[in-house]
């Protein structure tokens, strides 16, 4: 099985110049009831495929074959009401291919950039074109699976009202990597430091903001926001976070008494919640 290696981003074509080497509409179709695996039926033209992925994050497995047309017809009707139509177009960018896919139908509107790497030193430190929004590689809702079956999802910009801003903590010790996290006001779960939009701040400075009032925490932004979904029992709210590196952690900050605040190893992310464990899978693909 191959290693897929890839991150997905909001794209903003008016922020974008080159002209495609390649543009090609795109069927695709997702059976149900595969487990953990995704498995997609793609057509372009005449040529057809099969592909089954498997995994989170940057690192995927991946196994894909080509297929014949009357292959392709016996099973695309297990995938109805799990398909979706786009428009890839292929761009060359220092050495590597960004695919841009312009989605259409219930889509209508939403375009997103993806790049597969090589290797994941490069995903790592790849310097990313001015034209790549928040990035969606850890957010569920983004997967084409999930886009197939009709999954509402966001757009980037959108009405304030529809995000949350905050931080993804963390911090290299003598243990080692560590992730940081507060509960909520009502201590019923984990989560990172977050806010709502405020008028003249930017995202950033009020996911920075947050980060002191909430977990008197400060340090340095490294790396691109991320898109997740923050689930509640009401409703879901749209979260981008910005990766944090912690420098300092007060002993006194503004909501001190109303939260608790705590310092975990990545390892044990996943005893503290669905956001923490996204938290943890962006730390050992970025950091670790």
């Amino acid at each position: 099985m191959d290693r897929e290696i890839e991150r997905k981003f909001f794209f903003d074509p008016g922020k974008w110049s080159e002209t495609p080497v390649k543009s090609v509409p795109w069927e695709q179709g997702y059976l149900s009831g595969t487990g953990d695996w995704e498995i997609r039926l793609r057509r372009s033209g005449s040529e057809h495929r099969y592909t089954m992925k498997t995994g989170a994050g940057l690192d995927r497995g991946e196994w894909e074959v080509r297929i014949t047309a009357p292959e392709f017809d016996a099973l695309w009707s297990r995938t109805e009401g799990n398909r979706l139509v786009k428009l890839r177009e292929r761009f060359p960018w220092k050495g590597l291919t960004v695919e841009v896919d312009r989605y259409a139908g219930d889509l209508d509107g939403l375009t997103v950039a993806e790049v597969e790497f090589p290797g994941l030193e490069e995903a790592r430190h790849a310097s990313l074109p001015r034209a790549f929004g928040p990035e969606l590689t850890y957010d569920f809702r983004f997967k084409n699976r999930a886009l197939a079956a009709g999954q509402g999802v966001p757009r980037w910009p959108s009405p304030q009202a529809d995000w949350s801003y905050g931080v993804l903590p963390f911090r290299k010790t003598p243990r080692g990597w560590e992730l940081v996290i507060v509960s909520t006001r009502r201590n019923d779960r984990w989560i990172f430091p977050k806010g709502q939009p405020e008028p003249g701040l930017t995202p950033e400075k009020v996911a920075l903001l947050e980060a002191r009032e909430e977990a008197g925490m400060t340090g340095k932004v490294v790396g691109h926001p991320i898109v997740v979904p923050y689930v509640r029992e009401t409703a879901t709210t749209n979260l981008l976070l910005f990766p944090l590196l912690v420098t300092s952690l007060a002993d006194r900050w503004l909501e001190g008494n109303q939260r608790q605040r705590k310092a975990i190893p990545h390892e044990e992310a996943e005893a503290y919640g669905d956001l923490v464990t996204v938290g943890a899978q962006w730390l050992r693909d970025h950091r670790i």
